[in-house]
C-alpha cells in the first residue's frame, strides 16, 4: 500500500509517498506556508493512506481541518498510538519527529541503533536493545550554530557549512577559525554524544547502527558522515511504517 507521509518541522515540512518503505517521491515546503499552500484535495480517493506528524502545535488545527474539510482518513503518529514502546520519563513529551525517525531507523537495523536527526535543532536518539525509544540529547542544530555569531556580534560574518574544511585545526583568518569553532565544533559535539552512547550501551563502535537525517546532514563533511548511513527522508519511513503497524 502506498502512504503519503507528512513530516512538519519547525522550518521545512517533507512529504513523501512511500510504498513497503521505498521512497517514490518526496515534496518539500517552508513550514510557516504549507496549511495554506499544500493541496489536499489532490489526497482524496487517490487509493493511498496518510500519515503525519509535527512538531509545530499551533499549525495542527488548521491540518486537521483540511482532511477534514476533504474527508481525508489520516493517522497523526504520537506518544499514544506509537507502536514503538518508551523507556522515558514523560512519553508525551518525545517530539512525534523523533518517534517517526526512531521507528524507521528500524528499516535498517536491529536494536540497539542510533537515530541523529539534524533540523533546526539537532536530536541524538538511542532505540535500545529492547526495541524501546530510550531517550536522546537535544542541542541547537548547525544553522543555529553558524547563524547565532553573525546576528549577536557585529564583526563576524555568516558563514556556509557547506564551505568549511574540516581538517582544518586552527584558522587562520576569521572565516576559518568560524568554520573551524562552528562546522569542526558541532561535528565534534555530536560525536562526543554519540560516544557516550556508545561506551554506555554499546561497548564499542556503533558507526554501522547510527543513521544520519535532516536538512543539515547533507551539507556536512563528507569524510566526517564517514561511510555512516544519511537517509534525508527517515521520518516519512518511519510514519509510513507506524501506519502500516497500527492498521493491522
Amino acid at each position: 500500500m502506498k502512504i503519503f507521509t507528512i513530516d512538519i518541522g519547525n522550518t521545512h515540512t517533507h512529504c513523501a509517498l512511500v510504498e513497503c518503505g521505498k521512497v517514490l517521491s518526496v515534496s518539500d515546503f517552508d513550514t510557516s506556508a504549507f496549511a495554506c499552500d499544500f493541496n489536499f484535495s489532490g489526497l482524496k480517493g487517490g487509493g493511498c493512506g496518510v500519515a503525519w506528524c509535527s512538531v509545530v502545535p499551533k499549525i495542527n488545527p488548521k491540518i486537521s481541518e483540511n482532511f477534514a474539510k476533504f474527508g481525508i482518513s489520516n493517522f497523526q503518529l504520537s506518544s499514544k498510538n506509537s507502536p514503538m514502546p518508551f523507556d522515558v520519563k514523560n512519553p508525551e513529551q518525545v517530539g512525534q519527529d523523533r518517534i517517526a525517525a526512531a521507528i524507521g531507523a528500524g528499516k535498517f537495523f536491529e536494536p540497539p541503533y542510533i537515530v541523529v536527526d539534524m533540523g533546526t535543532a539537532v536530536t541524538i536518539d538511542l532505540v535500545d536493545k529492547f526495541g524501546r525509544y530510550a531517550g536522546g540529547a537535544i542541542a541547537p542544530g548547525l544553522y543555529a550554530f553558524t547563524a547565532y555569531l553573525s546576528e549577536k556580534t557585529a564583526q563576524l560574518p555568516m558563514i556556509n557549512p557547506k564551505d568549511a574544511d574540516f581538517n582544518l585545526v586552527i584558522g587562520k583568518n576569521t572565516l576559518e577559525a568560524m568554520n573551524v569553532g562552528c562546522v569542526k565544533g558541532f561535528c565534534k559535539l555530536v560525536d562526543g554524544i554519540i560516544g557516550d552512547f556508545e561506551k554506555n550501551f554499546f561497548g564499542k563502535s556503533a558507526a554501522e547502527k547510527t543513521i544520519f537525517t535532516g536538512g543539515s546532514a547533507g551539507v556536512l563533511p563528507e569524510n566526517w558522515i564517514a561511510g555512516r548511513l544519511v537517509e534525508p527522508s527517515l521520518a516519512n519511513i518511519g510514519l509510513a511504517m507506524a501506519f502500516e503497524m497500527v492498521s493491522k
